[in-house]
């Protein structure tokens, strides 16, 4: 069916709105992207290619289209004002409190060698052509085997990764007993106050002690 001209006009301030947006997003990515402490792991014009790509919307688009593309735009600003550290935070903490010869030029070491290894995961990911869900299945995967390892090392550091990764495995493994003190605080922190009570009430639901496992 054919666009009246006052939907037509509905759309083109609908788009022009979306693209205003994505120019105020560009514009706080460059300029973050020049700052000393926290550089975007991409240069302005991949940034803006980025933007451009989502703002751009295919001919005859939905509304669904356009609230993932606000959704899209959301993310980005998100992602670069979130704490860029929390990797290296992990290390730090492991490296410092756990090893008797703790030096920083070593810690530098790890973190970019660790940082090098995210990237090639990240490529190689891609290469598998599997959809965004598949691959977090298999990188979910990676961390209950790395996890089941942890178990068997005599040091076992207190870290919000290795409580994340240690939560993905069987109850059943005797895990230690900080990793549900770590778990809650991380639930905290990155889910906010009203969405941390939410899990508490659902981790209280009987229908959720009586699905048990997904498959």
């Amino acid at each position: 069916m054919a666009l009246t001209n006052n939907e037509k006009q509905i759309r083109h301030k609908q788009l022009e709105k979306l693209k205003k947006y994505g120019n105020e997003v560009l514009v706080q990515l460059i300029f973050m992207n020049s700052g000393i402490g926290r550089p975007i792991e991409k240069t302005n014009e991949e940034i803006k290619a980025e933007i451009d790509s989502i703002v751009n919307l295919p001919s005859g688009w939905t509304e669904e289209d356009y609230n993932l593309a606000v959704q899209k735009l959301k993310n980005m600003n998100i992602t670069a004002l979130s704490n860029p550290h929390l990797m290296n935070n992990d290390i730090n903490y492991r490296e410092r409190i756990y090893e008797p010869d703790y030096i920083g030029f070593n810690i530098s070491k790890i973190e970019y060698k660790a940082a090098e290894v995210v990237r090639n995961i990240q490529s190689t990911l891609k290469l598998s052509e599997l959809k965004k869900t598949d691959q977090i299945a298999a990188v979910a995967e990676v961390m209950r085997r790395l996890a089941v390892e942890l178990l068997s090392e005599k040091i076992k550091p207190k870290t919000f990764a290795n409580a994340t990764a240690l939560s993905l495995i069987d109850q059943n493994y005797e895990k230690p007993e900080w990793v549900y003190e770590v778990l809650a605080q991380n639930l905290f922190l990155q889910n906010g106050k009203d969405n941390a009570k939410k899990i508490a009430k659902a981790l209280t639901s009987t229908e959720i002690e009586n699905k048990g496992g997904f498959v």
